[in-house]
């Protein structure tokens, strides 16, 4: 989440006279978060959010977005339910963007976490992938192997290197590893594919909503448990074996891993990471100077890529 469109009193008023919520009492931008433009919204009625979908988000993926939302609803994951305008409409435009007005989640996502908390995150993720395994509708990873080359090209060697030395070569290597080394034949599903600890809330020790669905798509489902490592299982490039340990126990808690799944791990991991280096990366790089947001910072995740890269041989990640 976080707010690249400034939005006026007068502007969330004409947004909300088509939704029957209630009354403005009054709204801010939340700062959190990278992809879309996000306010809390507090009306006579409740709290809900609004969401400006920006440019990196497809917009004619959204109702697959906001659909496997209600899905997982209906399936008892919690999550911002989409709301119905007073035309039934989930999704509206405003000022040349699409927009749509969710319920609020309480609970707030945890900047500390325990062994017990990654219990449940590899728990409830292996769950979102058991609930939408009937889910008809499917789309493809958009941000995945051609996409990673793609933004390596744009961003070129003298930008790179400006912000971590020497990046621009490890990365070339890398994606001529990844584009020879990765695997095909795996279990696919819909995947999250950003189950980071800021998309995911807690109540006490249990989880109590899943937020930004909206990089979901049909994948192999071991690269979205490479990605959820990867986001909890590190502290400054140091890999915390025990979350590693009990994220795995949960995941299995609904769906048992493959050997093969195992056995490739390590390219997954390194790909899931390759994937948010390049676009923590590119993001620095293209900054908007009258944006209000929170970069993240890539020096993070080129430590677990090169953690990785190191692992390659005689690491075993499930001992």
């Amino acid at each position: 989440m976080a707010v690249h469109t400034r939005l006026l009193k007068r502007d969330i008023l004409d947004i909300l006279s088509v939704y029957k919520i209630g009354n403005l009492v009054n709204f801010s931008g939340i700062k959190e978060g990278i992809e879309n433009t996000n306010y809390k919204i507090r009306t006579t009625k409740n709290n809900y959010v609004l969401t400006i979908y920006e440019e990196r988000v497809n917009k004619k993926y959204l109702p697959f977005f906001l659909n496997l939302m209600l899905n997982c609803s209906k399936k008892k994951i919690s999550c911002p339910k989409p709301i119905l305008d007073a035309n039934c409409n989930i999704i509206n435009n405003f000022k040349k963007k699409k927009i749509a007005i969710f319920s609020f989640l309480n609970g707030k996502s945890k900047k500390n976490w325990s062994e017990i908390n990654c219990f449940e995150v590899g728990r409830i993720l292996g769950q979102f992938h058991l609930v939408n395994k009937s889910f008809k509708k499917k789309i493809s990873n958009e941000f995945s192997i051609d996409f990673w080359k793609s933004i390596f090209k744009k961003m070129g060697r003298v930008k790179l290197n400006s912000l971590i030395p020497e990046i621009h070569e490890l990365l070339n290597r890398e994606l001529q590893f990844i584009n020879l080394n990765w695997p095909q034949n795996l279990p696919k599903g819909i995947i999250h594919a950003d189950f980071f600890p800021d998309n995911v809330f807690f109540k006490g020790k249990k989880i109590s909503g899943v937020l930004d669905f909206y990089f979901s798509c049909h994948d192999f489902l071991i690269y979205d448990l490479a990605i959820t490592i990867n986001a909890w299982c590190f502290k400054k490039g140091e890999f915390n074996q025990y979350f590693f340990n009990e994220i795995i126990k949960g995941y299995q808690s609904k769906r048992v891993l493959t050997k093969k799944e195992k056995k490739l791990f390590n390219i997954i991991l390194r790909g899931a990471a390759l994937r948010f280096l390049l676009t923590r990366l590119h993001d620095s790089i293209n900054k908007k100077r009258n944006s209000i947001v929170t970069l993240k910072d890539p020096i993070e995740y080129y430590r677990i890529l090169k953690f990785h890269i190191q692992s390659q041989k005689g690491f075993n990640y499930f001992k």
